[in-house]
């Protein structure tokens, strides 16, 4: 492990994950290096300073963790997460600081950021949290989670990506789908729309190739992945059930 925090490096060849840290160096940071020091998921740890220059490290194998402190942060931070994320597709970003209004971690969650880490949490939830985002997850809060079902103003961004789901459906297609998303057996949707069974199979085999699955939960899944705001929500939310009776932990959501 490489880890460069209060001038001190330690090697460890037998990890192979990277991560990567831009922050400003205090005792928060000092301590965000230590818990996650005790992680082997973390592997090599390498600090940065803001405005160091970095993309050395993103060179050949960019890192598997990018911590971003948020008082470091490139402004507009929302377009320094979703370049990011967009341009290192397989990387995790997270960012960590304290006193963080909840509307800067709503946007920072909307911006593509896998999660976050506060003064909330202890050193459990943030090892929680590292593995949680490292299988494919989210880490935050529960209330910050909630708000992305309540926000009315994301109907619209909703209905757009229907309408362009839509365009790649026969009406058929949207038809079947349509009632697959209600919850209705083959027989009954063959019912409905005057179709034989063999007929909604024959639709469903060319909705499941469309979508890149192979059964019809994995099918309703992709879909309201693909027209939530928030990347795989359908995973957030059936996390969030899992926890719900946890009133102060993190959620973690699983993709």
């Amino acid at each position: 492990m490489l880890i460069q925090a209060a001038g001190r490096q330690i090697t460890d060849a037998k990890l192979t994950h990277k991560t990567l840290i831009i922050a400003r160096q205090d005792f928060f940071v000092d301590g965000i290096v230590r818990i996650l020091n005790t992680s082997a998921i973390a592997g090599n740890i390498v600090c940065v300073s803001p405005g160091e220059p970095c993309m050395r490290h993103f060179v050949g194998s960019p890192p598997d963790f990018l911590l971003v402190q948020e008082d470091s942060r490139p402004e507009p931070v929302e377009d320094f997460i979703s370049g990011m994320v967009k341009g290192f597709p397989g990387m995790h970003v997270l960012v960590f600081g304290q006193s963080m209004p909840d509307d800067y971690l709503y946007r920072i969650i909307q911006s593509g950021a896998h999660g976050y880490f506060n003064e909330k949490m202890n050193a459990e939830h943030i090892l929680m949290g590292l593995e949680a985002v490292s299988n494919g997850g989210y880490w935050a809060e529960r209330h910050i989670m909630e708000r992305f079902i309540s926000d009315q103003s994301l109907l619209d961004g909703i209905q757009n990506r229907v309408r362009k789901l839509d365009e790649r459906l026969t009406v058929r297609e949207a038809e079947v789908l349509e009632l697959i998303m209600q919850g209705l057996s083959t027989g009954e949707i063959a019912e409905r729309i005057f179709l034989s069974n063999q007929g909604v199979k024959a639709h469903l085999t060319t909705l499941f190739r469309k979508f890149n699955v192979k059964n019809r939960s994995q099918l309703i899944l992709a879909v309201l992945d693909e027209v939530s705001p928030v990347k795989s929500i359908t995973g957030l939310f059936r996390q969030a059930l899992q926890d719900c009776r946890q009133q102060e932990q993190p959620v973690a959501a699983q993709r």
